[in-house]
C-alpha cells in the first residue's frame, strides 16, 4: 500500500514552451498597441539558474506606439523585464517571487523548446479557486 496519499504536496511543476511565452507576449503587446511585433525567446544560464528573455523588435513602431508599449512595461531594451511580465500573465495570481524557473531547458519534437516552472502547491490551489 502506498503512503503517498497521506503526503501533502509542496510544489507543482509546469512545462512552459517558448511558443507559449511568445504567444502570450504577442497577445499582451497586441492588446496595448493593436499590432504584433517580431519576438524572439531565449534562455540564459545565470548563477545555476535559468533566465528567460523576451526580445522584442520594436523598430517598426511609431514614436506614439513605442510610448504606449513602454507604458505597458515592454521595451526592446529590457528582455528580462519583458519575460517577467509574460510569466506574471501566464501564472496570474501567483506572486513573482514564488515562480521558480528550473535551471535547464528541454527540447521535444511536439512542444519545441521548453523550461520547467515550479510554484507552491498552495498557490496552484488558490488559482484554481479564483
Amino acid at each position: 500500500m502506498s503512503l503517498i496519499k497521506q503526503l501533502e504536496p509542496a510544489y507543482i511543476s509546469f512545462y512552459v514552451t517558448f511558443e507559449q511565452v511568445k504567444t502570450t507576449a504577442n497577445n499582451l503587446i497586441k492588446d496595448e498597441i493593436g499590432i504584433e511585433l517580431p519576438i524572439h525567446i531565449e534562455a540564459e544560464d545565470f548563477n545555476n539558474s535559468l533566465k528567460i528573455l523576451v526580445n522584442i523588435d520594436d523598430s517598426s513602431l511609431s514614436d506614439e506606439d513605442a510610448r504606449f508599449l513602454s507604458a505597458a512595461g515592454f521595451s526592446s531594451e529590457t528582455p528580462y523585464k519583458n519575460a517577467d511580465l509574460v510569466l506574471d500573465e501566464i501564472f496570474s495570481g501567483v506572486a513573482r517571487f514564488d515562480i521558480e524557473i528550473q535551471p535547464l531547458t528541454g527540447e521535444d519534437d511536439e512542444w519545441g523548446t521548453y523550461f520547467v516552472v515550479q510554484i507552491p502547491y498552495s498557490d496552484y490551489e488558490d488559482c484554481l479557486d479564483s
